[in-house]
C-alpha cells in the first residue's frame, strides 16, 4: 500500500486537510469536517489540531513536510489570501442584499421547516431517551447554531458558484 497522506487541492474548503485525511481514510469528507467541528464543540482542540496539520501535511505526495520559516511565510500568505476571499465574499453579499431580500422569500419555508423539524427531533428525543441523557444533549445547544452556520455558509457558497 502507497498511499500517502497530503492536503487536497479539489476537496477543500479552507486548505484542505480534511479533504486529505478523507482521502487517505477512505471517507466523506463532509465527516471529518463534521469530526473536527464536534471536536471544537466539544471542548477539545479541533481547531488547534486542524492548524498543525495545515502546517505540517504537505500539498501534494511530492512536497516535504517540514514546518521551517518558508512553510510558516507559506501558511500565512495562505490565511490572507482566505482572508481577502471571506471580505470579498462578505462584501459581495452586502452589495447583494436588497436582492436577496425580493429572491429569497420562498426560503423561508425550507427556514421554518429546518425550525420545526429540530424542534421536532428535540422532543421526539426527549420522549425516547433516558432523562440523564437529555441532560447530557442540552449542554450541546450552541452545536446546534455551529451546524446551522456551517449549512448557511456553505449553501451561500454553493449558491455564489453557480
Amino acid at each position: 500500500m502507497d498511499k500517502k497522506l497530503y492536503r487536497s487541492h479539489d476537496d477543500k474548503i479552507l486548505a484542505g486537510v480534511c479533504g486529505g485525511l478523507a482521502e487517505y481514510f477512505g471517507v466523506d469528507s463532509t465527516l471529518v469536517r463534521l469530526g473536527f467541528i464536534l471536536i471544537v464543540a466539544l471542548g477539545g482542540s479541533g481547531a488547534l489540531l486542524y492548524l498543525l496539520l495545515w502546517l505540517i501535511m504537505p500539498k501534494d505526495a511530492n512536497a516535504p513536510a517540514v514546518l521551517n520559516e518558508e512553510r510558516v511565510k507559506e501558511f500565512a500568505n495562505e490565511i490572507k489570501d482566505k482572508a481577502q476571499e471571506l471580505k470579498a465574499s462578505v462584501k459581495k453579499e452586502h452589495e447583494h442584499q436588497a436582492h436577496h431580500k425580493v429572491c429569497c422569500g420562498g426560503r423561508r419555508g425550507s427556514f421554518w421547516g429546518w425550525i420545526l423539524l429540530i424542534i421536532g427531533v428535540i422532543f421526539l428525543a426527549g420522549n425516547l431517551m433516558p432523562h440523564w441523557f437529555m441532560r447530557q444533549l442540552w449542554s450541546l445547544w450552541p452545536l446546534i447554531f455551529v451546524i446551522g452556520g456551517i449549512l448557511l455558509i456553505v449553501g451561500a457558497h454553493k449558491k455564489d458558484n453557480k
